[in-house]
């Protein structure tokens, strides 16, 4: 047994040991982050886009260069939300709120390089957690069917609307606004809804379009009427005082521990369950750390938890994902999907078998993580100071190229000028929304959330033959459902309280 084990590992690192293996993955990294940073560019557009790259290349060097992809795509979306507020795919969205508060305050290199750190520490970490019980936590992700993963969108959305706003009632007015916008065009059994007749919305509002609109069209607003300043939104400070403000400490790495580590396993946890995603693992962990914190109040204000949690359980997410593709060959999102058709178009089967005839694959695909992870911190930092000097572009300058930015992500999606109409329609009333104080991160949340939701619950009651009881009283989504209501009731609660104390210190 150790024998064979030792030879795969042989095995393993010799096939790392190529020159043209990691130059493979360096391209991967490289490729990734610049099209995780066009918005629209998820994992599985980008890993679609470079399918037919892999078509020359051997099974390891393919799916090494694929994960690569993954994991850089992951780390790429977090630079233009952080920057311009412009995330590059949804589960990024939540990076938002942290990010670019902090970027503003001329920390934009601070709030880069946590990023950075957290996503490589939660790709190892959840590498780690692959190698050690990959099999058997695909086997408790096949506990949650789609009555489940209902629940858990239930749950997520009850997050949403409760923690991610001035109060619980514009929150949950933001994310019923989230929801009515998912419902649009064809529910996916047969029926259009909310079209009016109008075939630009037949096929409902993409997702990047709405990405766009609400997070990066109200920016776009605010930088074209408030033109005076630098992006980074103060005056520009002596050099050496900039650098010491951006430098990530040793105080700062002991703070930021205990997020890494809730944060990587709720991303590993969320990627091993079909069908969650980055979105979902960015969502909870946000949300945990806020409930862990001693200082709630502080997060959406550009503190260093509120950038680590989200990305440190984005990057989990892609070993997180592997888990059920490679040892139950279930692609556990659209990405992983595509690596599994890579492996059986090179005639790999995944599952079982394969972690007991191809020992040597399998440690080929670990250790490739861990390296990587180890491409992408030496990538990112490399290019830390360069993608930082967006936040000194003047305003005048910046906000038209943004406003173009977003009008040629919108046309660039599927060639559509309908689109063009679309997102600049919901930027200008996103841009309102913001101005009364309905904030925006939930509608993009819930948005997302509202497919994940619907589609579940429908094969849930297909399943049960139109049977909601039977679905809601199933163990895991009774309990599951239960916190969500908690939650919900939880954060009213605390709005109340919060208004009469606040009222309390004006009378006194």
């Amino acid at each position: 047994m150790m024998d064979s084990y030792f030879s795969d590992l042989g095995a393993a690192l010799s096939t790392l040991n190529s020159a043209t293996i990691l130059l493979t993955i360096l391209a991967g990294v490289a490729v990734g982050i610049v099209l995780g940073a066009l918005p629209g560019f998820g994992s599985s557009q980008a890993l679609a886009l470079l399918f037919p790259v892999t078509f020359a290349m051997g099974v390891d060097q393919a799916v090494l260069f694929l994960i690569a992809v993954y994991s850089a795509v992951e780390y790429g979306s977090s630079i233009p939300a952080i920057l311009i507020r412009t995330p590059g795919t949804g589960a990024s969205a939540v990076t938002v709120l942290d990010g670019y508060a902090m970027a503003r305050q001329g920390l934009a290199r601070r709030a880069l390089r946590i990023s950075l750190y957290s996503g490589v520490i939660g790709g190892t970490t959840s590498t780690i957690i692959f190698i050690v019980a990959g099999t058997s936590l695909g086997y408790v992700a096949l506990a949650f069917g789609p009555g489940e993963l209902f629940a858990v969108g239930v749950f997520g959305l009850a997050i949403v609307g409760g923690f991610f706003g001035k109060d619980a009632a514009r929150g949950f007015l933001a994310v019923a606004i989230g929801l009515l916008l998912a419902t649009f065009g064809s529910s996916g059994f047969g029926g259009l809804r909310f079209t009016f007749d109008q075939a630009y919305l037949m096929d409902g509002i993409p997702l990047v379009v709405v990405i766009i609109a609400f997070l990066a069209g109200p920016e776009a607003f605010r930088l074209l009427v408030d033109n005076r300043r630098t992006a980074a939104g103060e005056a520009v400070v002596d050099r050496s005082e900039e650098r010491e403000r951006n430098r990530i400490t040793g105080a700062d790495f002991r703070l930021l521990i205990p997020t890494w580590v809730r944060g990587s396993l709720l991303g590993t946890l969320a990627g091993a369950i079909p069908g969650a995603g980055g979105s979902v693992g960015a969502l909870l962990a946000y949300s945990e750390e806020k409930r862990w914190s001693k200082r709630p109040e502080k997060f959406g204000t550009g503190i260093p938890e509120g950038i680590a949690a989200p990305e440190v359980a984005n990057n989990a997410v892609v070993a997180g994902t592997l888990i059920p593709s490679l040892s139950l060959g279930i692609p556990g999102s659209g990405g992983a999907a595509i690596l599994l058709g890579v492996l059986i178009s090179k005639g790999v089967v995944p599952g079982p078998i394969m972690f007991q005839q191809q020992g040597d694959f399998v440690l080929t695909v670990f250790i490739g993580l861990l390296v990587i992870n180890l491409f992408l911190l030496i990538v990112g930092l490399v290019g830390t100071n360069p993608f930082s000097l967006v936040s000194r572009v003047p305003l005048r300058i910046l906000g038209p190229f943004v406003l173009l930015l977003i009008v040629a992500g919108a046309y660039a999606y599927e060639n559509y000028t309908a689109h063009i109409v679309m997102v600049l329609v919901m930027a200008a009333i996103a841009y309102l929304f913001e101005k009364i104080n309905i904030p925006v991160v939930p509608i993009v949340l819930a948005f997302i959330m509202g497919p994940i939701i619907e589609s579940n619950l429908n094969r849930a009651l297909t399943i049960t033959r139109g049977d909601i009881i039977d679905i809601v009283t199933r163990p895991i989504t009774a309990t599951i459902l239960v916190l969500a209501v908690a939650a919900a009731v939880y954060s009213f609660v605390s709005n109340l309280r919060q208004a009469r104390q606040e009222a309390a210190r004006q009378e006194n």
